[in-house]
């Protein structure tokens, strides 16, 4: 008996030993519990621009990122934003227009040793201030920024890639007045009040021999691209054909989702311009395609925008499409 567990164990150990070694960088396999766990702590309260819960989702951003071994800045700017009392009024000489608030965009590389160009993957993670409701953005702004964490991991089991590759989280896309373009139109100030922290990124970049940089304090890479995500999480999820991304980036990513998506999620052929954290980027050159369901807009802007109405296998979808493109756009220099 005791050759023969002698043998048994010889025979596992040298087939152990022989056995191929597996590459360093295991496919990762998508974990809802751990989008699930992101989902909650980013829905729990309302988390605007400049708030107290925000600088907390910001200080759990940092620990996340930093914990799967990702280069991480929090990059923290001051705002000045419209006087919600002044709205469609006028104001004193001596009465300041704007109310100035703390915003922080939260920057996390995937470094790729020898590259000089970054692909950048972003969403906004601030909530919409609404008066009279308690609004927590699970979908608009909490579907794609908890995505963006599982993205992060499984991208750094792609071998292939030969840029960088920068998530990024925008702090301020939302309006701090009621619509999207009521600084500019009903307000004293008429400042535009809305896309501060991507506005902020994209005034940074500098020019250089490849086009565009970040600056040197985040690496000084060339920057190839920038992928938006936004409210990708109510169920049967719908992409809408955004006018205002780059047709080449949003021809791809058709292309994709034709070869990966038996139910596609471009199935609706009218396409409308959305203005997005991308606008900033495409105003300064930057390739830029925005993966947004502006389509089922139910919950948009509504109390009911919560977790429970939330469809983790729409959001698991749109970022295995965000997945291919970025490797596919990083697969070359």
């Amino acid at each position: 008996m005791f050759r023969l567990h002698l043998l048994i164990f010889t025979l596992f150990i040298s087939g152990t030993l022989c056995r191929p070694q597996s590459s360093s960088r295991e496919p990762y396999a998508w974990d809802q519990k751990s989008l699930q766990k992101s989902l909650e702590i980013f829905t729990a309260e309302p988390h605007t621009v400049g708030s107290d819960r925000q600088a907390v989702l910001t200080n759990w951003l940092q620990s996340e990122t930093e914990q799967m071994g990702l280069q991480v800045t929090v990059d923290s700017f001051a705002i000045q934003v419209p006087d919600p009392s002044l709205l469609g009024g006028t104001s004193s000489l001596m009465q300041s227009l704007t109310i100035e608030r703390s915003a922080r965009n939260v920057y996390a590389k995937l470094k790729v040793a020898g590259s000089d160009c970054v692909i950048l993957i972003g969403s906004h993670y601030d909530s919409k201030r609404i008066e009279g409701i308690s609004y927590v953005g699970a979908n608009d702004s909490g579907s794609s920024s908890a995505a963006l964490l599982e993205i992060m991991r499984q991208l750094k089991a792609v071998s292939s890639l030969s840029c960088s590759v920068m998530a990024v989280w925008f702090d301020g896309e939302e309006a701090w007045l009621p619509e999207w373009r009521d600084g500019q139109d009903r307000h004293p100030a008429r400042q535009q009040d809305n896309l501060y922290g991507s506005r902020h990124l994209a005034a940074q970049l500098q020019n250089c021999k490849a086009g565009l940089c970040l600056p040197e304090n985040l690496g000084g890479e060339s920057v190839k691209a920038l992928v938006l995500m936004d409210m990708i999480g109510m169920p049967k999820v719908q992409l809408t054909l955004d006018a205002s991304s780059d047709p080449r980036l949003m021809q791809m990513a058709r292309d994709l989702d034709q070869s990966m998506n038996k139910d596609l999620l471009y199935s609706r052929p009218y396409p409308k311009p959305i203005e997005d954290d991308h606008r900033p980027f495409m105003d300064r050159g930057v390739p830029s395609v925005n993966l947004i369901g502006f389509e089922n807009l139910q919950t948009w802007h509504q109390a009911s925008d919560v977790l429970s109405t939330l469809d983790l296998g729409s959001i698991e979808k749109v970022s295995q499409l965000a997945i291919a493109l970025v490797t596919k756009l990083g697969e070359t220099p």
